[in-house]
């Protein structure tokens, strides 16, 4: 009889503790978080380019970092290659504004 009092306190017991399983927002579109529940790498930037975007701050991803310290003349030789053939990434996703006509800056 004991043993099934003790049981059925502890199960009760048990059942009464929070579970304090839950994220706040800021934990859920982190990119930790994002990264470790499956999502990708791209996934993963276009959430932290959005809410740097919201908040009016400035994001810039490791793709960016490494075409930005560029010299001048190699950029604008990647410029002539990304022209030529439009499926190189030029490291500026979600960073820049679209023109319908074609410019000078284009090259």
């Amino acid at each position: 009889m004991r043993i099934k009092l003790f049981l059925t306190a502890l199960i009760i017991s048990f059942a009464a503790m929070p579970s304090f399983a839950g994220i706040t927002p800021e934990e859920a579109s982190s990119a930790g978080y994002l990264y470790t529940h499956g999502h990708s790498a791209a996934t993963v930037d276009i959430v932290q380019k959005s809410k740097a975007n919201i908040n009016g701050e400035e994001y810039i991803s490791a793709e960016e970092a490494k075409h930005a310290n560029h010299s001048g003349f190699v950029r604008w030789v990647r410029r002539v290659f990304i022209y030529l053939d439009p499926a190189l990434d030029d490291g500026t996703f979600m960073n820049h504004d679209i023109k319908t006509t074609p410019g000078y800056e284009d090259l």
